[in-house]
């Protein structure tokens, strides 16, 4: 394996079709060989059985003139004049009667017994080599005969000695002509990928240039496309990396800045008053706050997208966690002047994370909160169908912008400048990775100048299923 893998990819491809060729070459000869052995039977069979039904033809037209059957034999074999071929005509008791075939020596018992039903054909070695015997059993007048007709199989094995010689040739010229040739189209069909290769690594992480090739409609052009969205996503990861790592720097850097003044100004002077300090405390503890919320949102964020937020999933139900957070949120909406109402919230049994679940909800209700000017109100209604969970919070305020829609679910965006100072920008961001996480969606459902409607859409138990 250590060895493959050193050598190239042009070469393997080579050598596997080399190997695979020289399997199917030599099935290919193997297969020549097999069938021209049994062509060559078949030819010689041909003759043979042509030479023993004209001495059978023979035997009878001089029995017909009453000759004896020795007679008719002996007549039968001076008539039919075969050349390089040997012939017997023998009695039942397996006596020659006439004969031609001194030169050949059968084994004893290589011929089967008489048996009149049909003409046998059968490969003997003898003495002066292989022949093909051709057996013919027929009952003329009186007498039971059989006929043998042998023929040398000499030029059967010579034609195969001859295939097997060319063979021997051709099959290594074929085989180094097919190995440079493989290699050759290796070559040439590695080449896209070798240059895509080296234009890979010229390409900068940033920047808009991608892979060439891209347009071509075979295996490239597939392989171009899938390394260029590759590229698009590592480079658009790596924005919102950069962009993350910027905006994080700049929400940190104000509530540092905040606890710096406040530490440079109590102790410009020598001595302060107990109240002073006390302001001087207040503001370093709301920052502090403000910072760890922040510090912590981030961590969710950064787990989420290295995907090691796992979840711990518990049977649960919907209706609870929305009661909860809404009466957590009570006490914040109340000193703004907020009403929260509920609308529609029946028992709605779920299976899922309920931790998170509970900072989705949170998230979205102070957000709402957040948005609807004092005397206003927040409705918040839980509704369910065969298939889906609706968990709706609607808001008085004056509405989000078309343009704006979408941005609010970024991270760090706060499009009301006069409360960036309370919110960190990541509670939208936070409750939509909530809602993907179990399979659902945080959508802008409605948005207009007398409010906003956010819809949470989860998957029921079946569904899921």
């Amino acid at each position: 394996m250590r060895l493959a893998s050193k050598v190239s990819l042009r070469v393997r491809l080579t050598a596997w079709y080399t190997v695979a060729l020289v399997v199917v070459l030599g099935l290919g000869a193997a297969d020549v060989l097999w069938v021209q052995g049994r062509l060559g039977l078949r030819r010689v069979d041909r003759e043979l059985d042509a030479v023993a039904v004209t001495i059978a033809n023979v035997i009878r037209a001089e029995l017909a003139e009453n000759a004896s059957v020795r007679e008719a034999a002996e007549e039968a074999l001076h008539t039919v004049e075969v050349p390089g071929r040997a012939i017997a005509i023998l009695d039942d008791r397996g006596q020659a009667l006439a004969a031609t075939w001194s030169r050949l020596t059968l084994p004893a018992g290589s011929l089967p017994a008489i048996d009149t039903s049909s003409a046998r054909a059968l490969t003997v070695d003898a003495t002066s080599g292989a022949w093909r015997v051709h057996v013919r059993d027929g009952v003329f007048g009186r007498s039971r005969i059989r006929l043998v007709a042998a023929s040398p199989l000499t030029d059967v094995r010579r034609e195969q000695r001859e295939a097997k010689e060319a063979i021997l040739v051709g099959l290594p010229i074929a085989l180094l002509l097919a190995a440079a040739g493989g290699l050759w189209l290796a070559t040439i069909g590695l080449r896209p990928i070798t240059q895509m290769a080296q234009q890979a690594g010229g390409l900068p992480p940033t920047g808009t240039e991608s892979l060439a090739g891209s347009e071509r409609a075979d295996e490239i052009g597939q392989l171009s496309r899938a390394f260029n969205g590759l590229l698009a996503r590592l480079r658009a990861a790596l924005r919102t990396q950069r962009q993350f790592m910027a905006d994080a720097s700049h929400e940190l850097r104000t509530p540092v800045s905040v606890v710096r003044a406040a530490v440079d100004v109590a102790l410009s002077r020598e001595t302060r008053s107990e109240a002073e300090y006390r302001d001087t405390l207040a503001i370093i503890g709301s920052e502090a706050d403000r910072l760890g919320r922040l510090v912590a949102d981030m961590l969710v964020l950064a787990r989420a997208d290295a995907g090691g937020y796992p979840l711990r999933p518990v049977d649960l139900y919907l209706d609870e966690v929305v009661a909860d957070c809404r009466r957590a949120v009570d006490v914040v909406a109340h000193e703004r002047g907020v009403t929260i109402e509920s609308g529609a919230c029946p028992e709605v049994p779920f299976r899922g994370d309920e931790d998170l679940l509970r900072q989705l909800v949170l998230n979205v209700l102070q957000n709402a909160v957040q948005h609807t000017p004092s005397g206003g109100t927040v409705t918040i209604d839980l509704t369910q169908d065969d298939s889906h969970i609706a968990i709706r919070v609607s808001d008085s305020g004056s509405g989000i912008p078309p343009a704006d829609r979408e941005r609010i679910f970024d991270r760090f965006v706060q499009l009301d400048a006069a409360r960036r100072g309370t919110g960190t920008g990541l509670g939208l961001p936070i409750a939509r990775w909530i809602a993907e996480a179990h399979q659902g969606s945080l959508v802008l459902e409605e948005s207009g100048p007398h409010g906003s409607r956010f819809c949470v859409n989860l998957r029921t138990a079946a569904a899921s299923a």
